[in-house]
């Protein structure tokens, strides 16, 4: 990134972190800065005085309803372009003493000598503060022919660039060299993902979402940091770079990526440990332009409306524990107690799963631990086939059963994640359900000793 470049991104605070998103002051002084570039491009003769550019920023902010004190904000917004350098004021000569504004000089310079990180940089901020900006807004700012065609291309990096390590990202680009998530001086998010570490992604096979674990490498992950910079990009539907680490090569923007979900699920710290740890559902789009974003994902953005789903409240911390001896021993009415228990709560959320259609592909992908929880309960450490030819008790070397929890009839042919529909099976079994030759007869028989079971339990 040029050194002019990257001055103009941090003075325009395009990387500001604010909760709320850009500042109005923010988004007014870009509104001048466009402005006068649309004046630079567009090469006019006169240099506009101050009242001159004054009204023309007013009407602009008026026209799109960017503020509701127009003249004030604009004069506020060219005092602030001038103290910032990005502005110059000079006198205009030929109309005698008045004051009249411009580009500066050196950022006049930077657009003749530059113009792929000089349309860059429009396009940051075009992307970052007037997402999904209208013909007519850019128009207005004269700069029509400026961004014909190269709006989104322009921006860098671009996609299928590699670094081969994170410095070199982040000396080029602005952002931490260390964290998962991280900003970049154009304002953009990155989530970067490394096979051998926490953050590596997982890929829903229906669906070529990225399923992205959030910052924090241990205890409870809260929505501060890198995962509040995911928040408020699924907020305001503002893309994401993804990254993908290949442990070799380096490092590889990937895509661009749109947020359609957030969750929240138990998982394991790099200290061994549970803990609360945020999902984000990323989905690929071609650019940033929403006019270029598939169906689906649009379909996913609609339903979604920056929802969040919180698995953690299935289970409570204790419960959530490896499937261990002592749980064999705590009795047939506490087993049942808990076993009706964790039923309630796994049919709750799949209610919750099943009034989202255009999510349905993501809700099916996380299963609830809720639901698994029960039916290893119930299988009591044993093999639920009943025709369980194998080894139906046998323990790994932690003294955890072999048991291997899936559904009698799979999701994708309309089964829900309950435990009436889930079964405990050894390797063996699972393997014949799944690939034996009689599995179609083996599943009727696991379809009714799965509803036996359940049965059993629940009615006391």
């Amino acid at each position: 990134m040029s050194d002019t470049a990257r001055a103009l991104m941090e003075t325009l605070n395009l990387a500001k972190e604010r909760k709320s998103g850009p500042s109005e002051k923010d988004i007014h002084s870009s509104v001048g800065f466009l402005w006068s570039v649309g004046q630079k491009v567009t090469q006019k003769k006169v240099v506009p005085s101050r009242t001159e550019a004054s009204d023309e920023l007013s009407l602009i902010l008026a026209k799109f309803n960017l503020s509701s004190h127009e003249k004030r904000d604009a004069d506020r917004a060219i005092d602030r372009l001038l103290e910032a350098g990005v502005w110059e004021a000079i006198e205009n000569i030929p109309e005698g003493p008045v004051e009249a504004v411009r580009l500066a000089p050196n950022y006049s310079e930077f657009f003749d000598n530059d113009p792929q990180w000089a349309a860059s940089v429009v396009s940051a901020v075009l992307t970052r503060f007037f997402p999904g900006a209208s013909e007519r807004f850019i128009d207005r700012l004269d700069l029509e022919e400026f961004t014909r065609g190269r709006l989104y291309s322009a921006l860098l990096p671009q996609i299928g660039e590699w670094f081969s390590k994170r410095l070199g990202i982040s000396a080029a680009y602005g952002g931490d060299g260390v964290r998962g998530i991280v900003r970049f001086v154009d304002g953009y998010v990155s989530a970067i993902s490394k096979t051998s570490s926490p953050y590596s992604d997982k890929v829903m096979q229906d669906t070529g979402w990225i399923a992205y674990v959030g910052d924090g490498l241990y205890g409870d992950q809260n929505l501060i940091s890198g995962n509040r910079k995911m928040a408020e990009c699924q907020e305001r539907r503002i893309p994401v770079r993804f990254w993908r680490g290949d442990g070799r090569r380096g490092y590889r923007f990937e895509t661009w990526t749109v947020i359609v979900q957030r969750r929240r699920q138990w998982g394991i710290g790099t200290d061994g440990k549970e803990r609360k740890e945020y999902v984000w559902v990323l989905a690929p789009v071609p650019s940033p332009d929403v006019e270029s974003w598939p169906r689906p994902v649009l379909n996913a953005l609609d339903d979604d409306m920056a929802k969040f789903y919180d698995e953690t409240l299935e289970l409570e911390s204790e419960d959530v524990e490896c499937f261990a001896q002592n749980e064999l021993e705590v009795g047939f009415k506490g087993m049942v107690e808990r076993y009706v228990f964790l039923n309630s709560r796994a049919v709750e959320a799949e209610r919750v799963r099943r009034a989202s259609s255009a999510t349905r592909s993501i809700q099916e992908y996380f299963r609830s631990p809720a639901a698994r929880k029960a039916v290893m309960q119930r299988s009591e450490g044993r093999c639920e086939n009943p025709e369980c030819l194998g080894h139906p008790d046998e323990r790994a070397v932690n003294g955890d059963p072999m048991l291997e929890v899936d559904h009698v009839r799979d999701l994708a042919q309309g089964g829900k994640d309950v435990p009436v529909n889930m079964i405990a099976l050894c390797p063996n079994c699972h393997a014949l359900k799944t690939r034996g030759e009689n599995r179609n007869d083996l599943r009727k028989v696991l379809v009714l000793a799965a509803r036996d079971k359940h049965q059993s339990l629940i009615s006391g």
